[in-house]
């Protein structure tokens, strides 16, 4: 009987050691430490450079905006707007991995382009 007791004491404790814990904070593993823009506000028709930096591994980059156009990827990506894009304008950028997301945005105010003469 004892033995049964012994061996069934070895097989939890192997059991508890060998599982996995589980992540409770999947994106407390990655962390946006900067998203910044090279010129802010920009000029309709004008562009600007947004980066982002963050910290994690294999991470992966998505980006959004409400009006305007976002060219390239990665962590940096050229913003442009046109005329009817004028006002406060909104870029998100989706930072991920496999244990998770996360997300910060910045706001880029476009003002209208004026033909100099």
């Amino acid at each position: 009987m004892k033995r049964i007791y012994l061996l069934l004491v070895i097989i939890m404790v192997v059991i508890a050691a060998c599982s996995k814990k589980e992540n409770t904070n999947p994106s407390s593993e990655i962390q946006i430490v900067s998203l910044t823009a090279t010129a802010n506000p920009v000029m309709a028709y004008d562009t600007t450079v947004i980066t982002v930096v963050a910290t994690g591994n294999n991470l992966q980059y998505g980006w959004v905006a409400n009006h305007g156009k976002i060219k390239g990827g990665g962590t940096t990506i050229k913003y442009s707007a046109c005329q009817s894009c004028i006002g406060l304008n909104t870029i998100t950028c989706k930072v991920f991995n496999e244990t998770g997301e996360i997300s910060d945005t910045i706001m880029i105010r476009v003002t209208p382009w004026h033909n100099i003469k």
